[in-house]
């Protein structure tokens, strides 16, 4: 009587212990229910299912097995690190609002070396990182700005121009695009002055090479009299070499209806000074 009692309590745990192993469909079912969890940060939801599964490892084909080898130190890791990686990532974005993008930067990849990131972790990271790269592109197209601004003030045109055109273009706040316009507009104003100015300076040059004109050269001798009187003057230009001209003045005698010489002038042709001969 003792020995069939014992039998059926061992037939009854026999019974127990295979009814709580799983089915191999059964068991596909919860790895994927498992992995669910895990991809979307349910990582204690996750470890606790994986571990209903110990029981079920015989039953597991070689690919369940596999994948549940793969998934079980994954979700052990993120359960027990999912707390200070979050922190970590928290300063990292609190550094990027207060616009510390370098630093952010670093403290990000300081994350990605001292972690093994889990998925949902892994998302906030790339966005973390994502912010912290274009900050710094931003701080440096506004640092590139400056320096082209620089550039432009001490007049040297063609190199601001050249340093603008080195910045890039594609990401640009509304302020950088309108400091952008604005200092193009700037330098390709300042350099057409710049070179309308040489091309004055030359043409002044060149002009002042071929001299003043024999009708100036007149005019210049006519204004050193005093023309209060009345008296009507005239002059003109009898001979010139090539640095002056050699200038004859008349005055009108109203009685006699002639014109009688005052004097002669020499005018410098490049000067205009007028001296009397």
């Amino acid at each position: 009587m003792k020995r069939k009692t014992l039998f059926i309590i061992l037939a009854t745990l026999v019974l127990s212990l295979t009814s709580c192993a799983m089915s191999t469909d059964e068991i596909a079912t919860y790895l994927t229910s498992i992995n669910s969890s895990y991809q979307n940060g349910a990582y204690e939801q996750a470890q606790t299912e994986i571990e209903k599964l110990n029981k079920s490892t015989k039953n597991m084909t070689e690919e369940q097995k596999s994948k549940y080898e793969e998934l079980q130190p994954l979700i052990e890791y993120a359960t027990q690190k999912s707390g200070e990686i979050n922190n970590a990532l928290n300063d990292a974005q609190s550094l990027c609002d207060q616009k510390m993008y370098y630093e952010a930067n670093q403290a990000l990849d300081k994350i990605s070396t001292d972690y093994k990131i889990p998925p949902t972790e892994q998302k906030k990271f790339d966005e973390e990182k994502t912010t912290a790269e274009n900050g710094i592109k931003s701080v440096k197209i506004t640092d590139a700005l400056k320096n082209v601004e620089t550039i432009y003030n001490g007049g040297d045109y063609d190199k601001a121009t050249e340093e603008l055109s080195k910045i890039d273009t594609s990401n640009l706040t509304d302020a950088q695009s309108q400091k952008y316009q604005s200092l193009q507009t700037n330098i390709a104003n300042a350099k057409a002055a710049a070179e309308k100015a040489v091309a004055e300076k030359a043409a002044a040059e060149a002009k002042a090479k071929q001299g003043i004109s024999k009708s100036q050269a007149e005019n210049l001798v006519l204004n050193t009299f005093d023309r209060s009187d009345g008296i009507e003057l005239k002059c003109s230009v009898y001979d010139q070499s090539s640095s002056c001209y050699y200038v004859r003045v008349f005055w009108h005698n109203d009685y006699t209806d002639n014109y009688n010489l005052v004097g002669d002038y020499i005018v410098d042709r490049f000067t205009g000074a007028v001296t009397k001969n």
